[in-house]
Order: C-alpha cells, then sequence, then structure tokens
C-alpha cells in the first residue's frame, strides 16, 4: 500500500521563479502601446471632427440643395469631410481589431475576420470618398 492518501493532492515541486521568468516565453502583442495609442489618437481627432460636422450641419441647415452642394463642394469643406471619412473609418477599423483579437480564439477564422475588417473599413472610406468626390467634381 501507498503511504500518500488519496484525498490529498500530490506533492508538486516549489516554483521559485519571478512572475516575469514565469511570463517569458508566452509571447507579447509587439505593439500594444502603439495600437492602444493609435486609437486614442483617432478617438480626439474624430471628437474634433464631429465638432466641425455639427457646425457644419447647423450651417446647411438652412440652406436650398444648391446652397449645400456650393457649401459641401469647396475645398476646404471637402478636404475637411474626407479626413472625417478617413480619421472614422481608421478608429473603426482599429476597434474592431482589438475585439476580434482578444474575443477570437480560432486562428484561422481570426485571420479571416481580421481581413474581413480591413476590407469592410476601406470599402466604407472608399464609398465616402466616392460620394464626397461625385458633389465635389459635379459643380
Amino acid at each position: 500500500m501507498s503511504a500518500r492518501r488519496h484525498d490529498c493532492p500530490p506533492l508538486r515541486k516549489p516554483d521559485h521563479r519571478t512572475p516575469l521568468r514565469k511570463a517569458r516565453g508566452l509571447g507579447s502583442a509587439h505593439d500594444g502601446t502603439g495600437h492602444f495609442m493609435s486609437q486614442r489618437a483617432t478617438a480626439a481627432v474624430s471628437f474634433i471632427l464631429l465638432l466641425f460636422l455639427a457646425i457644419l450641419m447647423v450651417l446647411l441647415a438652412g440652406a436650398d440643395y444648391h446652397q449645400a452642394r456650393r457649401i459641401i463642394g469647396g475645398p476646404i469643406v471637402a478636404s475637411a469631410l474626407v479626413f472625417t471619412a478617413a480619421a472614422f473609418c481608421w478608429h473603426m477599423k482599429l476597434g474592431m481589431q482589438v475585439i476580434i483579437e482578444d474575443y477570437v480564439h480560432n486562428e484561422l477564422l481570426k485571420y479571416a475576420l481580421l481581413v474581413g475588417n480591413v476590407l469592410f473599413s476601406a470599402a466604407i472610406f472608399f464609398m465616402a470618398l466616392i460620394s464626397i468626390g461625385r458633389v465635389v467634381f459635379s459643380l
């Protein structure tokens, strides 16, 4: 008969490694800080551009169709709208990327969703770009 009791867990060797040593080899995100800063920067820029959009909506509130097209078709407003679309789409892409990386554990599905995220964000941006371009170049 064994001297060990069956209701006690077996003894394990004590682990004297530091927490840093235990974490090494588990892999790193490599760009976690840069990604975090990019997400915060696009959020700040998007907030400022949202104020621009609110002011633009107030200016366009009483305008007729041709006057609104003339305002939107101006180079400064059109450039700001393109920049707004770029900032919003980039921020959307970064946010969805974090969600996919954190919550999708199947590597093949994760890769497919990340590619789809980039393509979807790019498609939304190009649709906005084409829409703004149609207003600008049809004057």
